[in-house]
């Protein structure tokens, strides 16, 4: 997971709305938990995710779209820095 993490990511924020939805509990220790709730989400993103992934792709060359997110990213970094 942890070459998903970005430096600038809020965790704290992230699991804040897990919790919120109910799908994450945090117990005495601060621990967090994955609830059923929670679970039976993650199983059906697993199962889902193919087709979503295939309806925004869909027309889209492979070659493009590893072009397009290079062109964004730099996009970002040129302009999240100071100037």
């Amino acid at each position: 997971m942890s070459s998903y993490l970005r430096a600038e990511d809020d965790l704290d924020a992230e699991a804040e709305a897990l919790l919120e939805r109910g799908w994450l509990i945090r117990d005495q220790e601060g621990r967090l938990w994955i609830t059923k709730a929670g679970e039976e989400a993650r199983l059906s993103l697993k199962r889902h995710a193919p087709a979503i992934r295939a309806h925004i792709h869909k027309g889209i060359d492979d070659a493009d779209y590893v072009t397009t997110l290079k062109v964004l990213r730099q996009l970002i970094q040129n302009t999240s820095g100071s100037m």
